[in-house]
């Protein structure tokens, strides 16, 4: 087997493209300006933010990030009001945001994220999150939890939501919670600290689906 090494390979004048009978395999990372192809593309690494994508089947799955919600303590623990209207993005207490930037508008976004809501003092029997995304005052999804009992002082609870993408600039989504006092403690009656903070964080995470 032969070989050719050179640093630029032009057609006769300069710009015609220059035409290869078989196949080519490439090593490394090639870096091009565009790449046209009859059929497919195989590769198992496919780098950048992937705004420019088109022709994606649905239903594909895009990108998945995952993020963490600390263990962490709320020293004035608020609530939603007590009516039948959409928590607003300055009620409860903020204890999670997060910027995001979908890689392209052709896809859905589903959240997910789960937390530990309790109290760490006796401050309520009912108790909930709402998840928020920055230009929307009204929460996108909402959970709560009622404990009359005196002895489970809050609840695990989890949030999915879909909705589309609305591009590819950067808005915040955010988690506040509704009367809480304590996020990701260990339930022993009371929440407390304890096994750690990092065994008890939760995560928050996000699929893009082509659509």
């Amino acid at each position: 087997m032969s070989e050719v090494r050179v640093n630029n390979i032009t057609g006769e004048n300069s710009t015609d493209a220059v035409k290869f009978t078989k196949g080519i395999t490439v090593t490394g990372i090639a870096t091009v300006g565009n790449v046209s192809v009859g059929s497919s593309v195989t590769a198992s690494t496919l780098f950048g933010n992937g705004a420019g994508i088109i022709g994606i089947t649905a239903g594909k799955l895009l990108r998945k990030t995952f993020y963490t919600i600390t263990r962490q303590s709320i020293s004035s623990p608020a609530a939603f009001p007590n009516d039948d209207t959409a928590p607003q993005i300055d009620e409860g207490i903020e204890f999670f945001s997060q910027a995001y930037t979908p890689s392209t508008a052709n896809c859905d976004l589903y959240i997910f994220c789960t937390a530990g809501i309790r109290e760490r003092t006796n401050v309520a029997d009912d108790m909930g999150m709402a998840l928020f995304i920055s230009d929307n005052t009204n929460a996108l999804r909402v959970v709560t939890e009622y404990n009359s009992a005196g002895v489970v002082h809050g609840a695990i609870m989890t949030i999915a939501h879909k909705m589309p993408s609305w591009g590819v600039s950067a808005k915040t989504f955010s988690l506040r919670t509704h009367k809480a006092n304590s996020i990701n403690y260990a339930a022993f009656g009371y929440a407390e600290e304890k096994y750690g903070a990092s065994t008890h964080a939760s995560l928050f995470s996000i699929e893009e689906i082509s659509t």
